[in-house]
């Protein structure tokens, strides 16, 4: 398999718009899988886009990358991760919003984090620390601790 045809395909059919482009992205996710390369995290990130039509195939994108959790570990993926952000902006800042949501929900994946954002470069720690409070200030009574957890500790 050539990692590059099934980032292209990945990319291609990210809307969902049919049955078809369902079929070739999940496709893509599966054969991404079976490399069984954790680097292939930053492709994986590249399939996200807020215009999909299909939110529910583009959370089983999630569960792929959170599955490298089981291989590598946290930090690992976690890093590759973070420092995918910037192949994933302007076209999925709301899934990056899920996925940071989905770190600030798990402890051991947001104490890991936390350490991992002071090692990105300027840009992507100020994203995420944006993001992070536009995730506050949208639900502070369900995500204050955790983001203050990590903004504490990045002073």
């Amino acid at each position: 398999m050539d990692i590059s045809v099934e980032l292209t395909e990945l990319k291609n059919n990210r809307l969902l718009r049919d049955e078809n482009e369902v079929e070739k992205f999940e496709q893509s996710i599966e054969n991404i899988l079976k490399m069984e390369d954790f680097n292939h995290i930053e492709i994986l990130c590249q399939g996200f886009d807020d215009l999909t039509e299909n939110d529910e195939v583009m959370f089983g994108l999630i569960h792929a990358i959170e599955s490298y959790d089981n291989i590598v570990g946290s930090e690992a993926s976690l890093k590759i991760l973070a420092n995918s952000i910037p192949k994933m902006l302007p076209h999925a800042q709301e899934w990056l919003k899920i996925l940071h949501k989905r770190i600030l929900n798990h402890e051991p994946s947001r104490n890991i984090y936390k350490k991992i954002i002071p090692t990105l470069n300027n840009d992507v720690q100020d994203y995420i620390v944006s993001q992070l409070t536009s995730i506050i200030e949208k639900n502070p009574s369900r995500f204050e601790e955790s983001v203050n957890s990590i903004i504490d500790y990045l002073k």
